[in-house]
């Protein structure tokens, strides 16, 4: 039964309940039911109606602000090999460069964007003229602290020499810190990259 046709049986066991006071207590009930069952549907509908309505505007205002936000902010490492391939490098805008670590258990990598975003999607860029496969097993999280990271995307790898690797968070995630860690156990590694980008809604 539509919302419409609800309407009609209401408005005609009111009518009826007016005219027939022999029959007032069941037609009242059947009233009171009618009125109930048609209060439900509307407030799904309403609910519905309003979530899409909201979803909708918050894609479309979310893409028009869509913005890389981690060019020029300060970065840091677990270390630096040899002193000569800082953080920083790797969000100079520029994928020729690159920064890397020693040698080392767990090796990571963090960017700090200076103020909280709703982070969307990180994309990583490894070195474009060797090695690429030291980018992988990494947890790419997002926090508002560094003591307080949730993961926004695992990425098994291994890269290839100069690949472009998208990883897109499941939710826009909440932080001012992006981290990649790669997750060595009991063996060393580097971790080397050329670039990082941070999308994230203003």
């Amino acid at each position: 039964m539509n919302i419409f046709c609800l309407l009609i049986c209401v408005s005609s066991a009111y009518q009826i309940t007016v005219s027939d006071k022999d029959g007032e207590t069941d037609l009242c009930k059947s009233v009171s039911t009618g009125i109930k069952k048609l209060e439900r549907k509307m407030d799904k509908k309403l609910e519905k109606m309003v979530t899409t309505l909201q979803q909708s505007i918050d894609n479309k205002c979310s893409n028009e602000h869509l913005k890389e936000v981690a060019k020029g902010k300060a970065a840091q490492q677990s270390s630096t090999y040899k002193d000569h391939f800082p953080a920083g490098t790797a969000v100079d805008g520029n994928i020729g460069t690159f920064s890397t670590t020693q040698h080392e258990y767990n090796p990571y990598w963090w960017v700090d964007l200076g103020r909280i975003y709703r982070v969307k999607r990180i994309e990583v860029y490894s070195r474009k003229d060797c090695c690429g496969s030291r980018l992988y097993d990494t947890d790419v999280t997002v926090g508002p602290s560094l003591n307080n990271m949730s993961l926004c995307k695992y990425y098994k790898g291994p890269a290839t020499t100069g690949e472009h690797v998208v990883l897109d968070c499941k939710d826009k995630m909440v932080g001012r810190y992006v981290k990649l860690v790669v997750k060595t156990g009991d063996k060393r590694a580097y971790m080397q990259i050329a670039e990082v980008k941070v999308f994230a809604y203003q």
